[in-house]
């Protein structure tokens, strides 16, 4: 009489190298959810960031004069750089200040972005005001400060930006155009009296920017 050995009494090895088998399957399955999805979603949105990216570089590089406006793609914003001699006097920040070429730059700078429908694709503009190393640290500071303020506040009165999408900063003298040069000189550089807008475009499913929207009160724009 034939005796059957427990692996033939139990249909053989194949039922063990399938279950075997599919658990690998499920594990991979569990691995790729959790990594996998989540770096398509990043890329995904890193894709449409830098597409804006783009379409706002194309479209703000004609604004105001070249010699006046720079328009520069640093990381993930893009920087609009207004020359200080086009913007305010020396020692002047407040909105009587602001020359009339600045304000037409920063229309024109507005106009391109409700014209084409780009302010849709803004989370934030920040305005960021810099000076150059003359004078005292309080000084610079509340000039940056209040420089940028002041060009904020023109942006929504007047150029019709939801405050909620603008913000303002000041950096005083320490990101000066040049710092290789601001490192081995002892002299204050005109060219380092500038306004900065740093524009950063919406990132589909950035928890970081929803709710910012959603806690801003006041502004034009829901969450």
């Amino acid at each position: 009489m034939a005796v059957l050995h427990d692996d033939e009494a139990a249909g053989g090895p194949w039922p063990a190298f399938a279950d075997l088998l599919g658990a690998t399957t499920l594990l991979f399955l569990i691995l790729f959810a959790a990594v996998a999805v989540p770096a398509m979603r990043r890329a995904g949105a890193a894709d449409a960031r830098d597409n804006t990216l783009d379409t706002l570089e194309q479209k703000l590089r004609g604004t105001g004069d070249g010699r006046e406006v720079e328009v520069l793609r640093v990381g993930d914003y893009l920087l609009v750089r207004i020359r200080g001699d086009a913007t305010f006097r020396k020692d002047r920040y407040a909105l009587s200040d602001l020359k009339s070429e600045g304000k037409q730059i920063l229309r024109e700078l507005g106009a391109s972005l409700h014209r084409d429908g780009l302010l849709s694709l803004i989370d934030q503009v920040q305005v960021v005001g810099h000076t150059s190393s003359e004078g005292s640290e309080e000084r610079n500071w509340i000039l940056s400060a209040s420089r940028a303020a002041t060009v904020s506040l023109f942006l929504i009165d007047s150029v019709r930006i939801d405050p909620c999408q603008v913000s303002a900063l000041g950096r005083s003298r320490y990101y000066p155009v040049d710092p290789v040069a601001a490192r081995t000189s002892s002299g204050a550089n005109a060219e380092d009296r500038r306004i900065e807008l740093e524009i950063r475009p919406m990132v589909v499913d950035d928890t970081v920017q929803k709710r910012r929207r959603r806690n801003c009160v006041g502004g034009r724009r829901g969450p």
